[in-house]
């Protein structure tokens, strides 16, 4: 593939088996599907930024509420043109076995996690330690109670994962950028000097105790809102 010229739909499919079966089978364990959507995928917080891909958990394994870890992995063949009309310097093939690779990666720290915080008790346990500031299972947060696509709820804490691409989120790094965090804006404001893989804290700006509709929003009694810096 070229660095700015899309292929058509079913050559980028084929691509896309092709650079899946080159990932180790050990890896791809529980992994059910990698499926290749058409259409563009806007992101959930920033409507103006597009999502390649996502990993979600198996809705097979939440009906039958077994206690493996499976997932489905999506990509967004819209999003890949859309970028690609934009930045002529976009590497579709390198973009697209990064963002398979990344997706896949969700899913083996899903797995990893699946033994520590197996119960409510664990749960509670790594949300403390993560207060402390003490080391925790990657993507830990993601046992708690999911509200919306990249949002969760922990007691009163919101964990909110930010996933961009690295050119957009130097683009951001130092500025203020507006999100949408269950139906309400949300402006954070991103350090200059934050890196890949931190969390930030906005202390009042989780759920209230008050809060019947599960809407975020600044109160004296409200948890804390935690910005993930996913980028990749």
């Amino acid at each position: 593939m070229g660095t700015s010229r899309v292929p058509p739909y079913e050559a980028f499919s084929a691509r896309t088996r092709e650079i899946t079966r080159s990932i180790p089978p050990e890896f791809l364990e529980g992994v059910e599907d990698v499926v290749v959507h058409r259409e563009a995928k806007r992101h959930p917080l920033l409507p103006e930024v597009v999502t390649l891909g996502e990993q979600e958990p198996s809705p097979m394994v939440a009906m039958t509420g077994a206690d493996t870890v499976r997932s489905i992995v999506h990509l967004y063949y819209g999003s890949f043109v859309e970028l690609a009309g934009r930045d002529p310097r976009f590497d579709v093939d390198a973009e697209l076995r990064e963002t398979i690779e990344h997706e896949v990666q969700h899913h083996i720290e899903d797995r990893a996690g699946v033994h520590a915080l197996i119960d409510d008790d664990d749960l509670f346990d790594a949300h403390q330690r993560f207060r402390e500031g003490l080391e925790t299972p990657p993507g830990w947060w993601r046992r708690g109670e999911r509200l919306e696509p990249g949002v969760w709820a922990v007691e009163d804490d919101l964990f909110v994962e930010l996933r961009l691409r690295r050119a957009e989120w130097e683009r951001r790094r130092g500025g203020t950028v507006t999100l949408t965090v269950l139906g309400e804006p949300f402006e954070a404001d991103l350090p200059a000097d934050a890196e890949p893989g931190e969390v930030l804290t906005y202390e009042g700006a989780g759920l209230s105790d008050d809060d019947e509709d599960g809407d975020g929003g600044e109160d004296d009694d409200a948890g804390d809102l935690h910005l993930v810096l996913d980028v990749r």
